[in-house]
């Protein structure tokens, strides 16, 4: 991810929530940050109307919006030889499995592998985050996976043989890891609060893998208080809890 020589609006969409920050230049500082609660559609001008007002300032020209799992289709593709045929393969992709042509698909290359991660976004919903932003002053000028940050966020983390499982507020996604690179990727919908259901599930994902020795698993959880309600299950069963670091306080003002 590049770091911009320009204040940068940061979005995290949710299905329940939407948080929005005020980045720094250079630094990625958080210098003021708010949320709105529901859809996308209305926490979305309710997030950027609390940090504008916040902020006591116009918003940043530019917006890195970042896409939950629920929000968009996800496939990885297994080999291709540069961009245009990776993403030529997921067109088709998700044409066959999805019966659709019109939606927004792109894929990122994984590093240090011949794989792509493809994703395809509803364009309605692309039209109605563009809209908002725009409302509120602030271009789109980049539209990222969560998925793909929290693998980012995770990698020096991770041995290079693991399953990977991140708790959504809808389900959660699974991700083999083999030899450093993710190799499988299966999105569960399920009530993430359903322990027992979770765990079933991550225990089959795990169980399906033809291998001598099972790989370890990781868990990354959404909040602290999420984390405690996996200890005593993760302790039983060996898995290793992860939680994304909590944004930095707010400065009171903007530069």
């Amino acid at each position: 991810m590049s770091r911009p020589w320009k204040s940068e609006l940061s979005v995290r969409l949710g299905r329940g929530s939407t948080a929005a920050q005020c980045l720094a230049p250079w630094s990625r500082r958080v210098l003021a940050e708010a949320g709105g609660t529901g859809v996308p559609a209305t926490a979305l001008p309710a997030a950027l109307a609390a940090l504008r007002e916040g902020l006591g300032a116009p918003l940043p020209a530019r917006a890195r919006l970042f896409v939950p799992d629920e929000l968009v289709y996800l496939w990885l593709v297994a080999e291709a030889d540069d961009w245009a045929s990776a993403r030529q393969a997921a067109a088709t992709h998700f044409a066959a499995t999805l019966g659709r042509q019109d939606l927004v698909v792109q894929v990122v290359a994984l590093p240090s592998s011949s794989a792509w991660l493809a994703a395809a976004l509803e364009p309605g919903d692309l039209q109605l985050w563009q809209g908002a932003l725009g409302e509120a002053g602030v271009r789109l000028a980049h539209v990222e996976l969560q998925l793909l940050d929290d693998l980012r966020h995770l990698s020096a983390q991770l041995p290079d043989e693991a399953v990977v499982a991140m708790v959504r507020e809808e389900g959660t996604t699974l991700v083999r890891i083999e030899r450093g690179i993710p190799v499988e990727l299966n999105w569960e919908r399920c009530d993430p609060r359903a322990l027992r259901l979770v765990e079933q599930r991550l225990m089959a994902f795990q169980g399906s893998i033809v291998s001598s020795q099972p790989p370890s698993v990781w868990m990354l959880c959404r909040s602290a208080e999420e984390r405690s309600q996996w200890e005593r299950m993760a302790q039983a069963h060996g898995w290793t809890l992860l939680q994304r670091q909590p944004a930095r306080p707010a400065a009171e003002a903007a530069p």
